[in-house]
């Protein structure tokens, strides 16, 4: 995960970590930990922290995702 592009692109759009923990439903201290990468994002969070800070899908692969992986699954489905 790229803690630090997520919490630019967060600063960015003028949200705290309070706010956009208030945003999805959780404590901060747990959205600090997630972003900070000691926590994983569920599915739904990441659905949340991607509408908040109005992410695209190479945002959300770049930020949540293995760059390998990603790349693996677009040459698995372009085959």
């Amino acid at each position: 995960m790229d803690s630090v592009r997520l919490s630019n692109i967060r600063k960015k759009k003028k949200l705290t970590q309070l706010m956009l923990a208030g945003k999805m439903g959780i404590s901060t201290k747990s959205y600090n930990r997630k972003e900070l990468g000691i926590i994983e994002f569920t599915r739904h969070e990441i659905e949340a922290v991607s509408k908040e800070l109005e992410l695209t899908l190479e945002d959300i692969n770049e930020i949540f995702f293995s760059n390998q992986i990603t790349k693996r699954q677009y040459f698995n489905l372009s085959s």
